[in-house]
């Protein structure tokens, strides 16, 4: 949950009227860090349609977990988020 003290509401309010977005993390491939800027335009004309977004999104070399997977972790899935999580 990228914005746990916030309400749905606020967060909400936030992404409209402040263009609130998540951050992206640093171990993010580009090419994937690309398709969720390009989403998270503030214009809605910019954004592309989802048969757009999902043709950039398999265009992405998901080969060895796609960049995402830290070389000490490539069996785990997504790797660079586990520091992020919970217990």
């Amino acid at each position: 949950m990228p914005y746990p003290d916030l309400s749905f509401s606020e967060i909400t309010s936030a992404v409209v009227r402040q263009n609130l977005r998540p951050d992206i993390p640093r171990c993010c491939p580009s090419s994937l860090a690309n398709v969720m800027k390009i989403c998270w335009d503030a214009n809605p004309d910019k954004r592309p349609e989802m048969n757009e977004a999902v043709t950039m999104l398999e265009a992405i070399d998901t080969s060895k977990g796609g960049g995402m997977i830290p070389p000490d972790q490539q069996q785990g899935c997504f790797g660079c988020f586990h520091s992020h999580r919970g217990p």
